[in-house]
């Protein structure tokens, strides 16, 4: 059986990513070290995905209560004005 593991909060598991590409940029770690960053980093990363597809799905849930049946794509790249 499988050890069920703790997710991190999703601040906590990107200060740990940042971390983890900062000591894999830096290049003086054995490629078993760097193996281990690497199998760490995808576990952060899918502990982020998740956290942020549910914060995603309360958003929509939180907008149809709202009473809009609509949901409008954010564009980053439109102008304010």
């Amino acid at each position: 059986m499988v050890a069920k593991r703790k997710k991190l909060e999703y601040e906590k598991a990107i200060a740990e990513l940042e971390t983890l590409v900062e000591q894999l940029e830096q290049g003086d770690i054995t490629l078993e070290e760097s193996l281990k960053l690497y199998e760490r980093g995808v576990l952060l990363t899918r502990d982020c995905q998740d956290a942020l597809q549910a914060a995603d799905q309360k958003v929509q849930m939180l907008v149809k209560q709202a009473g809009n049946t609509e949901l409008v794509d954010f564009d980053a790249d439109t102008d304010a004005s």
